[in-house]
């Protein structure tokens, strides 16, 4: 897989609109736009680092049970299989500025240029092992979308491609013990380090809650990713909430 920024799908350095632009952190339905920023060899290491430690990934006992009793589906079954499906669709890794600052990253899918996955540019410079591991559940969490080869979205695909963050957070936990600890700048403290509490609340009202404020716009559910309870509870809590 090629990583630098301009390749031969020959992405200029100007700007997307992005079909799946919400997948991490755009409110409503305003579209994302994103400048493509050429990286240079500290970058193109930390995502090599972050693809190594991906690549590993594999789900604790039980996580996968817990993740289909409450309605969700992950996308790939370890990080290897996210991995391979980068590598067998040449997928690009770049960072870019977006227009919605507090996206983490999101999937350019173009069937022209071909589907890239844009890491926020504000990410550019942080390559401790514990960012590593955070771009690399970001990376993940981008492999989920990818992988539908569409423009479509929905909660539960959004709740499916974030419970893949979750995984990854909770298998890095357990092989690196403290690695994120005293990490609360706002990739940590408002991405891979919240989700996992949020999906494993009892009562899962802190998940509901983000998913209906951030997603609850678009539809409950989609051919390839049926709407479950939640998702269909968080659409009606969307509703509820946005009722004049």
């Amino acid at each position: 897989m090629r990583i630098n920024a301009l390749s031969s799908k020959s992405y200029p350095n100007g700007s997307f609109a992005n079909a799946k632009a919400k997948s991490d952190g755009a409110p409503g339905a305003n579209p994302l736009y994103a400048t493509v920023k050429i990286s240079d060899s500290v970058q193109i290491s930390t995502i090599k680092k972050a693809l190594e430690e991906l690549k590993q990934v594999k789900y604790l006992p039980n996580d996968m049970i817990y993740m289909n009793a409450i309605g969700v589906n992950p996308p790939f079954k370890d990080g290897y299989e996210a991995y391979r499906w980068l590598l067998d669709n040449n997928i690009e890794i770049l960072y870019a500025d977006f227009s919605n600052k507090n996206v983490h990253a999101c999937l350019n899918y173009d069937p022209q240029a071909g589907t890239a996955i844009f890491i926020n540019s504000n990410y550019k410079d942080d390559c401790t092992h514990a960012d590593v591991l955070a771009i690399s559940e970001a990376i993940f969490h981008e492999c989920g979308h990818g992988k539908d080869f569409d423009s479509e979205n929905s909660i539960q695909e959004e709740l499916d491609c974030l419970s893949l963050n979750v995984l990854a957070h909770r298998f890095y936990e357990k092989k690196y013990p403290d690695v994120f600890k005293n990490h609360d700048s706002f990739l940590f403290s408002q991405g891979v380090s919240l989700y996992p509490k949020l999906f494993y609340d009892f009562h899962l009202t802190g998940l509901k809650d983000r998913v209906a404020d951030k997603y609850g716009y678009l539809q409950s559910g989609g051919e390839k990713h049926c709407a479950s309870k939640i998702a269909l509870s968080i659409k009606q809590k969307y509703k509820n909430t946005t009722a004049v």
